[in-house]
């Protein structure tokens, strides 16, 4: 029974590593659109900013490239790491999965609340949501694991 749930968990992680990829090939190929929403948060247009501040703009529009790719690379990590966990349910790459995926979305979902971006919010908070469903589901399974002392 415990096996079955360290494994549907390794599988929700997995899809949500996959999640992880698209997000950011979002972030990465629509960062204007990104950009647009992020900037109503604040009193002057992207647009305007765009134009009279065009080098510092390309600035905006390389982060955002630059946190997408992260996002791909992370979730390629997430990916590898659950896959590694549905053959062989090793604790120590569960505590690698959980701190990356933790760190990973909490991240993004932060910045994304401070941008005021509700497109990426909810993005963002799905992927931190079901992360979380994940690696909730075998964590029984790893505290009552007895493990050799050295």
């Amino acid at each position: 029974m415990n096996i079955q749930r360290v494994k549907q968990g390794a599988k929700i992680t997995y899809y949500n590593g996959i999640y992880m990829v698209i997000i950011g090939l979002f972030y990465s190929i629509f960062s204007d659109y990104n950009l647009r929403s992020s900037f109503k948060s604040i009193s002057e247009s992207w647009g305007f900013f765009l134009r009279y501040n065009s080098r510092i703009a390309h600035l905006f529009i390389f982060f955002y490239a630059l946190v997408g790719i992260l996002m791909i690379s992370n979730g390629i990590f997430i990916v590898y790491l659950s896959d590694f966990i549905i053959k062989r349910k090793e604790k120590i790459t569960w505590v690698m999965l959980f701190i990356s995926g933790i760190i990973g979305w909490g991240g993004i979902f932060v910045i994304s609340i401070l941008f005021e971006n509700l497109t990426l919010i909810i993005l963002s908070g799905v992927g931190w949501l079901t992360f979380v469903i994940g690696m909730i589901i075998p964590i029984r399974y790893y505290l009552e694991k007895n493990y050799r002392e050295y």
